[in-house]
């Protein structure tokens, strides 16, 4: 494990391991973030904001690359970036120019492996929610729905869960949790 500091992100949902999301990049202060990040290679953390508590987000957050940008109609920048570590937040402060910044302590990704049987209808359901909402996985070309990691990821970055019920199964050290947790939802609605 190693501590690396970031300029962290906090938005509403996760973005995980191999997850992509387009952000919208709109104060000066996150265009130098970005920028930084772009051109010397300065991680960027994208994390879960909060409204209470001393941190401006939750703890567990993911290092991410920005693998593509452009402008907006309204001359703002849409960047879509790519999880890439999962990370851990052990401090936080303000720059002066406002962005958040803080340390943080990389944590072992989930491991990939098949998806078996008994967990199929997650990885079928996703690519249903794919296609109904087309805006959910329009950035990922190639979905890896065989690998239970990256199907738990997915997830976990859609559903609607209370931020602490997403840190903790985030926080996990495979996606074993999450598999249980998706599918017992899915039966619960079929």
């Amino acid at each position: 494990m190693k501590r690396i500091e970031a300029a962290l992100l906090p938005i509403d949902d996760p973005v995980l391991p191999e997850g992509r999301k387009e952000l919208r990049i709109v104060t000066p202060g996150q265009l130098r973030m970005v920028a930084a990040s772009l051109k010397d290679g300065s991680s960027l953390a994208v994390c879960m904001s909060r409204e209470e508590g001393d941190m401006p987000c939750y703890p567990i957050a993911t290092l991410v690359d920005v693998v593509d940008f452009f402008q907006l109609d309204d001359d703002t920048l849409s960047v879509v970036v790519e999880g890439r570590q999962r990370v851990r937040v052990l401090n936080t402060w303000a720059a002066p120019d406002g962005v958040w910044m803080g340390e943080t302590l990389t944590m072992t990704n989930w491991p990939s492996f098949p998806l078996d049987n008994n967990f199929s209808v997650l990885g079928e359901a996703l690519r249903r929610l794919y296609e109904a909402q087309p805006e959910l996985g329009h950035l990922y070309h190639d979905p890896h729905l065989e690998d239970a990691s990256w199907v738990s990821q997915r997830w976990l970055e859609v559903l609607p869960l209370v931020e602490q019920e997403k840190q903790r199964l985030m926080g996990q050290p495979d996606c074993g949790k999450t598999m249980q947790y998706v599918l017992s939802l899915i039966l619960s609605h079929q």
